[in-house]
């Protein structure tokens, strides 16, 4: 096999995998925290998948992950569409959709409207980073007015119905039922590893987020939602921050999420917690 053609890797290359994607910390964070929460054995287990990736002269210089909810993550300056080839081969499963640095992803696309009927999502994002020490703490937060917590075991069906509503709002009427099972894997697994938060006003649970992903250091929010009728009020900015709060406690020092560049109004949101545009994600999504 020439050293140019994409490798499957193993358990055995685990070092070599965390060493490459940890220069690329901030925009491999998924697939950083997948891979070591989860390994590189794929079961088909929650955040388990297969990984491939290109080596030249011993190192790994690309990498493409397949998930067991079907989405391909790449970290891949180096042959990102032969990549996607070679790891949707290996695992077996139907591709779901697709994200990575905004022009890897762009590569990959000939690939995806060649073999999908039309993407339900296809969204270029920002990614933002925020130093946590530089948190600004909105005014409702700070004074109490509203408060951040995580949530019971009891109110899991609550956080599954507003996790549900916030794919909805994503893919719209295109969403299938195995969506929803996803929604309910993903909640359960992540209050395990106490990974959610609920932002509550006069008892009422307005708002959530979630870390999607974490290693020592540096989290990745996501799943930020507020329910419709209590929108406008700095709800959603508040949410994340108590969230945030809560990782500095924990010595986490860097956080990242994404959002579209038509959303202006959340990113304003964001730059106003002190978050920054570090650069450009794409997501596509079937």
């Amino acid at each position: 096999m020439s050293m140019k053609d994409p490798v499957i890797l193993t358990p055995e290359h685990a070092e070599a995998l965390d060493r490459f994607l940890m220069t690329r910390a901030e925009t491999s964070l998924v697939l950083l925290s997948n891979s070591r929460a989860a390994g590189l054995v794929d079961a088909g287990g929650i955040f388990q998948g297969t990984y491939a990736a290109q080596i030249e002269d011993g190192a790994i210089v690309g990498v493409a992950a397949h998930y067991w909810n079907g989405m391909v993550f790449l970290q891949a300056p180096v042959g990102a569409p032969d990549l996607i080839g070679a790891v949707i081969a290996a695992s077996g499963r139907a591709w779901s959709g697709v994200a990575g640095p905004c022009d890897q992803v762009r590569q990959v696309m000939p690939e995806v409207l060649r073999t999908t009927p039309g993407p339900a999502v296809m969204d270029r994002d920002i990614l933002f980073s925020l130093q946590l020490d530089d948190l600004l703490v909105p005014g409702p937060l700070a004074r109490g007015d509203v408060s951040c917590r995580s949530p019971r075991d009891d109110e899991l069906p609550a956080m599954v119905g507003m996790r549900i509503a916030f794919m909805h709002e994503h893919l719209g009427q295109r969403m299938h039922a195995s969506r929803e099972n996803e929604a309910r894997e993903i909640v359960g697994e992540l209050h395990r590893s106490d990974r959610l938060m609920l932002l509550e006003c006069d008892g009422r649970m307005v708002a959530t987020a979630s870390i999607n992903a974490e290693i020592p250091g540096m989290v990745q929010i996501g799943a930020v939602y507020t329910a419709p009728e209590y929108r406008s009020r700095g709800y959603g900015r508040a949410v994340v921050a108590g969230l945030l709060l809560d990782a500095r406690s924990r010595g986490i020092t860097t956080a990242v999420l994404f959002t579209g560049t038509r959303m202006a109004a959340t990113r304003r949101a964001y730059e106003a917690l002190g978050f920054r545009s570090i650069g450009e994600y794409g997501l596509v999504i079937f």
